[in-house]
Protein backbone atom coordinates (compact mmCIF):
# COMPACT_ATOMS: atom_id res chain seq x y z
CA UNK A 1 0.00 0.00 0.00
CA UNK A 2 1.78 3.14 -1.38
CA UNK A 3 -0.60 5.75 1.04
CA UNK A 4 -0.64 3.22 4.33
CA UNK A 5 -1.67 5.45 7.07
CA UNK A 6 -1.52 8.54 5.18
CA UNK A 7 -4.56 11.27 5.90
CA UNK A 8 -6.36 12.57 2.56
CA UNK A 9 -9.35 14.90 2.52
CA UNK A 10 -11.43 14.74 -0.69
CA UNK A 11 -14.20 16.87 -1.20
CA UNK A 12 -17.24 16.94 -2.92
CA UNK A 13 -16.79 12.94 -1.87
CA UNK A 14 -20.29 11.38 -2.41
CA UNK A 15 -20.30 10.85 -5.85
CA UNK A 16 -18.73 10.69 -9.10
CA UNK A 17 -15.03 11.86 -9.43
CA UNK A 18 -14.57 12.26 -5.59
CA UNK A 19 -16.75 9.39 -4.85
CA UNK A 20 -13.80 7.08 -6.71
CA UNK A 21 -10.91 9.38 -5.70
CA UNK A 22 -11.75 8.33 -2.01
CA UNK A 23 -12.02 4.80 -2.21
CA UNK A 24 -8.94 4.52 -4.08
CA UNK A 25 -6.79 6.36 -1.89
CA UNK A 26 -8.45 4.02 0.96
CA UNK A 27 -7.82 1.29 -1.38
CA UNK A 28 -3.52 2.41 -0.81
CA UNK A 29 -3.96 2.54 2.63
CA UNK A 30 -5.01 6.29 3.08
CA UNK A 31 -7.34 6.91 5.85
CA UNK A 32 -9.68 9.36 4.29
CA UNK A 33 -12.38 12.28 5.29
CA UNK A 34 -14.91 13.93 2.75
CA UNK A 35 -17.30 16.80 2.11
CA UNK A 36 -20.59 16.32 0.79
CA UNK A 37 -23.03 19.53 0.16
CA UNK A 38 -26.68 17.44 0.28
CA UNK A 39 -25.85 13.97 -0.70
CA UNK A 40 -25.62 12.43 3.02
CA UNK A 41 -26.97 9.14 1.55
CA UNK A 42 -24.06 8.70 -1.09
CA UNK A 43 -21.53 10.13 1.34
CA UNK A 44 -22.56 7.17 4.49
CA UNK A 45 -22.06 4.62 1.51
CA UNK A 46 -18.58 5.76 0.77
CA UNK A 47 -17.83 5.79 4.32
CA UNK A 48 -18.75 2.25 4.86
CA UNK A 49 -17.77 1.13 1.82
CA UNK A 50 -13.74 2.26 3.42
CA UNK A 51 -14.67 1.11 6.87
CA UNK A 52 -15.08 -2.28 5.21
CA UNK A 53 -11.68 -2.08 3.69
CA UNK A 54 -10.34 -1.81 7.10
CA UNK A 55 -9.39 1.92 6.53
CA UNK A 56 -11.09 4.98 8.51
CA UNK A 57 -13.39 7.83 7.26
CA UNK A 58 -14.81 10.67 8.37
CA UNK A 59 -17.49 12.70 6.82
CA UNK A 60 -18.90 16.62 6.90
CA UNK A 61 -21.11 18.10 5.62
CA UNK A 62 -20.14 21.61 4.10
CA UNK A 63 -21.12 24.63 1.90
CA UNK A 64 -17.85 25.07 0.56
CA UNK A 65 -18.96 28.77 -0.54
CA UNK A 66 -18.90 29.47 3.41
CA UNK A 67 -14.95 30.58 4.96
CA UNK A 68 -16.58 28.84 8.57
CA UNK A 69 -17.93 25.25 6.98
CA UNK A 70 -14.08 24.82 5.07
CA UNK A 71 -12.94 26.03 8.60
CA UNK A 72 -14.51 22.68 10.06
CA UNK A 73 -13.62 20.71 7.62
CA UNK A 74 -9.66 21.33 8.52
CA UNK A 75 -10.54 21.37 12.52
CA UNK A 76 -12.80 18.83 11.94
CA UNK A 77 -9.26 16.52 10.31
CA UNK A 78 -7.17 18.01 12.50
CA UNK A 79 -9.06 17.30 15.37
CA UNK A 80 -9.76 13.25 14.56
CA UNK A 81 -6.90 12.33 12.60
CA UNK A 82 -4.33 14.76 13.63
CA UNK A 83 -3.02 15.27 10.34
CA UNK A 84 -3.20 16.29 6.95
CA UNK A 85 -1.00 14.31 3.86
CA UNK A 86 -3.37 14.65 0.96
CA UNK A 87 -5.87 17.49 0.06
CA UNK A 88 -7.95 16.78 -3.16
CA UNK A 89 -9.54 19.96 -4.24
CA UNK A 90 -12.55 17.94 -6.24
CA UNK A 91 -15.78 19.78 -5.31
CA UNK A 92 -17.36 21.85 -7.63
CA UNK A 93 -20.16 23.35 -10.21
CA UNK A 94 -21.18 24.48 -14.02
CA UNK A 95 -24.10 26.26 -15.73
CA UNK A 96 -24.53 26.43 -18.65
CA UNK A 97 -25.71 30.00 -19.31
CA UNK A 98 -25.31 32.51 -22.68
CA UNK A 99 -23.17 35.61 -22.05
CA UNK A 100 -25.33 37.42 -22.44
CA UNK A 101 -28.13 35.70 -20.17
CA UNK A 102 -25.56 35.35 -17.67
CA UNK A 103 -25.75 37.35 -14.20
CA UNK A 104 -22.94 38.88 -11.82
CA UNK A 105 -25.03 36.34 -8.70
CA UNK A 106 -24.02 33.06 -11.11
CA UNK A 107 -20.36 34.17 -12.18
CA UNK A 108 -19.50 34.87 -8.21
CA UNK A 109 -20.88 31.72 -7.18
CA UNK A 110 -19.21 29.43 -9.52
CA UNK A 111 -15.89 31.81 -8.48
CA UNK A 112 -16.90 31.14 -4.83
CA UNK A 113 -17.19 27.22 -5.59
CA UNK A 114 -14.62 26.46 -8.12
CA UNK A 115 -11.62 29.36 -7.09
CA UNK A 116 -12.34 30.71 -3.63
CA UNK A 117 -12.77 26.88 -1.58
CA UNK A 118 -9.65 25.59 -2.71
CA UNK A 119 -7.57 28.46 -2.15
CA UNK A 120 -8.82 28.62 1.46
CA UNK A 121 -8.58 24.88 2.17
CA UNK A 122 -5.32 24.79 0.48
CA UNK A 123 -4.26 27.85 2.64
CA UNK A 124 -5.24 25.72 5.83
CA UNK A 125 -4.29 22.83 4.81
CA UNK A 126 -0.75 23.49 3.19
CA UNK A 127 -0.31 25.45 7.29
CA UNK A 128 -0.65 21.97 8.85
CA UNK A 129 1.27 19.97 6.14
CA UNK A 130 3.80 22.79 6.90
CA UNK A 131 4.39 21.40 10.27
CA UNK A 132 4.83 18.10 9.57
CA UNK A 133 7.38 18.94 6.53
CA UNK A 134 5.64 17.56 3.33
CA UNK A 135 2.21 17.77 1.41
CA UNK A 136 0.18 16.83 -1.74
CA UNK A 137 -2.45 19.32 -3.00
CA UNK A 138 -4.19 17.58 -6.03
CA UNK A 139 -6.74 20.02 -7.58
CA UNK A 140 -9.65 18.86 -9.81
CA UNK A 141 -10.12 21.40 -12.51
CA UNK A 142 -11.15 21.05 -16.08
CA UNK A 143 -10.09 21.11 -19.40
CA UNK A 144 -12.78 24.07 -19.12
CA UNK A 145 -9.82 26.16 -18.15
CA UNK A 146 -7.79 25.72 -21.19
CA UNK A 147 -10.68 24.96 -24.15
CA UNK A 148 -14.07 26.29 -24.61
CA UNK A 149 -15.86 23.75 -26.43
CA UNK A 150 -19.22 24.47 -25.97
CA UNK A 151 -21.45 27.36 -25.76
CA UNK A 152 -22.80 28.67 -22.58
CA UNK A 153 -19.65 28.14 -20.46
CA UNK A 154 -18.07 31.63 -20.64
CA UNK A 155 -18.40 31.65 -16.45
CA UNK A 156 -17.80 27.99 -16.09
CA UNK A 157 -14.18 28.38 -17.98
CA UNK A 158 -12.97 31.49 -16.37
CA UNK A 159 -13.33 30.00 -12.65
CA UNK A 160 -11.08 26.99 -14.08
CA UNK A 161 -8.68 28.83 -15.74
CA UNK A 162 -8.18 30.73 -12.79
CA UNK A 163 -8.52 27.45 -10.35
CA UNK A 164 -4.94 26.33 -13.08
CA UNK A 165 -3.45 29.12 -12.31
CA UNK A 166 -3.81 29.24 -8.65
CA UNK A 167 -2.63 25.69 -9.11
CA UNK A 168 0.86 26.72 -10.88
CA UNK A 169 0.67 29.91 -8.27
CA UNK A 170 0.78 27.73 -5.15
CA UNK A 171 3.12 24.80 -6.67
CA UNK A 172 5.83 27.84 -7.12
CA UNK A 173 5.04 29.07 -3.30
CA UNK A 174 4.93 25.86 -1.47
CA UNK A 175 7.60 23.86 -3.43
CA UNK A 176 9.85 25.19 -0.10
CA UNK A 177 8.21 23.49 2.15
CA UNK A 178 7.90 20.25 0.05
CA UNK A 179 4.38 20.36 -0.90
CA UNK A 180 3.86 19.54 -4.56
CA UNK A 181 0.67 21.13 -5.97
CA UNK A 182 -1.13 19.25 -9.25
CA UNK A 183 -3.90 19.90 -11.36
CA UNK A 184 -6.11 17.41 -13.14
CA UNK A 185 -7.61 18.42 -16.07
CA UNK A 186 -10.67 16.19 -16.65
CA UNK A 187 -12.17 16.43 -19.99
CA UNK A 188 -16.54 14.73 -20.08
CA UNK A 189 -16.78 12.45 -17.51
CA UNK A 190 -19.84 10.14 -17.12
CA UNK A 191 -20.88 11.62 -13.50
CA UNK A 192 -23.72 12.67 -12.07
CA UNK A 193 -22.69 16.27 -12.57
CA UNK A 194 -22.43 15.75 -16.27
CA UNK A 195 -25.55 14.17 -16.92
CA UNK A 196 -27.47 16.73 -15.03
CA UNK A 197 -25.71 19.83 -16.65
CA UNK A 198 -24.99 18.98 -19.83
CA UNK A 199 -27.37 17.99 -22.39
CA UNK A 200 -27.67 14.59 -24.42
CA UNK A 201 -26.92 16.74 -27.52
CA UNK A 202 -23.59 18.02 -26.14
CA UNK A 203 -22.34 15.06 -24.81
CA UNK A 204 -22.61 13.33 -28.08
CA UNK A 205 -21.30 16.01 -29.63
CA UNK A 206 -18.52 16.04 -27.01
CA UNK A 207 -17.95 12.27 -27.80
CA UNK A 208 -17.98 12.48 -31.46
CA UNK A 209 -14.96 15.71 -31.54
CA UNK A 210 -13.19 13.22 -28.74
CA UNK A 211 -10.39 11.14 -30.72
CA UNK A 212 -11.01 8.05 -28.43
CA UNK A 213 -14.62 7.84 -29.23
CA UNK A 214 -15.68 7.82 -25.85
CA UNK A 215 -16.27 10.04 -22.30
CA UNK A 216 -13.90 8.96 -18.98
CA UNK A 217 -15.04 7.21 -16.03
CA UNK A 218 -14.47 8.20 -12.52
CA UNK A 219 -12.01 5.61 -12.03
CA UNK A 220 -10.11 7.33 -14.75
CA UNK A 221 -9.27 10.29 -12.68
CA UNK A 222 -8.86 8.63 -9.43
CA UNK A 223 -5.87 6.63 -10.70
CA UNK A 224 -4.33 10.07 -11.40
CA UNK A 225 -4.86 10.74 -7.44
CA UNK A 226 -3.77 8.16 -6.57
CA UNK A 227 -0.35 8.56 -8.72
CA UNK A 228 -0.37 12.37 -7.71
CA UNK A 229 -0.56 11.16 -4.25
CA UNK A 230 1.91 8.91 -4.08
CA UNK A 231 6.00 9.22 -4.33
CA UNK A 232 5.93 8.41 -7.91
CA UNK A 233 5.08 11.74 -8.76
CA UNK A 234 7.49 12.84 -6.42
CA UNK A 235 9.01 15.45 -9.20
CA UNK A 236 6.07 17.11 -10.24
CA UNK A 237 4.76 20.23 -8.96
CA UNK A 238 2.82 22.74 -10.71
CA UNK A 239 1.41 20.67 -13.81
CA UNK A 240 -1.71 20.55 -15.39
CA UNK A 241 -2.54 17.33 -16.47
CA UNK A 242 -4.90 16.57 -18.63
CA UNK A 243 -7.27 13.62 -19.18
CA UNK A 244 -9.83 14.51 -21.67
CA UNK A 245 -9.26 11.23 -24.27
CA UNK A 246 -7.50 13.90 -26.72
CA UNK A 247 -10.47 16.28 -27.22
CA UNK A 248 -8.51 19.21 -26.83
CA UNK A 249 -5.90 17.92 -29.08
Amino acid sequence: MKLLNKIAIVTGGSSGIGRAGAIALAKEGADVLITFRSNENGAIDVKNEIIDMGRKCEIVKADLTNRDDIKNVITHTINIYKNIDVLVNNAGDSNFVEFLDDSLENFNYLFDINVKSIFILSQMAAREMIKRGAGRIINVTSISGIDVNAPGLTSYCTTKAAANMLTRGMAKDLAKYNIRVNAILPGSIDTPLTWRKASDEVIKMTIEKTPLKKIGSPGDIAGMIVFLATDGSDFMTGSLVVMDGGLTL
